[in-house]
């Protein structure tokens, strides 16, 4: 098993990441760039841009809904589908549902230690989205995400030497000054007696 199978796990972003569907992943990475594009460079604004994405897919959705069964292998999903307990739709929901009672409860709470803390999390967060794009670092892990892994595959046996040799450095560095320390804080004790 290899390092990237490992950290990625088994499962369907594990698969678009090393691109084991070309298709799949071509598309999810051409849908992140024309957004990130359109979002960042030509500057669109978020909300009209939603509203569009969310007129779209109604347009398709109705589509779907009235004409599917003889364009599409699959019949369109009931409302009744989606109010089942485990529709994705529902877990979404209940997820959202579940940040926004933690952040009521964090402020409700007398717990005024926590409370800071998330404030103090919150004008980091603002500060650091002042200066930098969420979605262009956004869309830079989602490249690194995409392209490391297939790199590393291509070039394991390159990139395992390197890590050995680096790893084998850091050892003899690490038992350089490990003697060092003992012998200071030898040192540090008899100073305090």
């Amino acid at each position: 098993m290899s390092l990237v199978d490992q950290l990625l796990g088994e499962g369907a972003v594990a698969d678009l990441c090393v691109w084991k569907n070309k298709i799949k992943s071509g598309i999810t990475f051409a849908i992140a760039t024309h957004s990130w594009y359109q979002l960042v460079v030509m500057e669109t604004r978020l909300v009209p841009f939603l509203c569009s994405i969310l007129l779209v897919l109604m347009l398709l959705l109705f589509i779907w809904v009235k004409f599917g069964e003889p364009l599409f292998i699959w019949r369109a999903p009931t409302p009744e589908e989606f109010k089942q307990k485990d529709s994705p739709v529902r877990a979404l929901f209940s997820e959202i549902e579940g940040l926004l009672l933690m952040l009521y409860e964090i402020a409700y709470e007398e717990d005024m230690k926590t409370l800071l803390w998330a404030i103090f999390f919150v004008a980091i967060i603002y500060t650091l989205g002042s200066y930098i794009s969420l979605l262009t670092i956004i869309y830079i892990c989602l490249v690194c995400l995409m392209t490391i892994p297939v790199l590393y595959l291509l070039c394991q046996e390159v990139v395992d030497n390197f890590i050995e040799d680096v790893s084998e450095v850091k050892n003899k560095i690490h038992e350089i000054f490990k003697p060092s320390r003992r012998s200071c804080a030898r040192s540090c004790e008899c100073a305090v007696y």
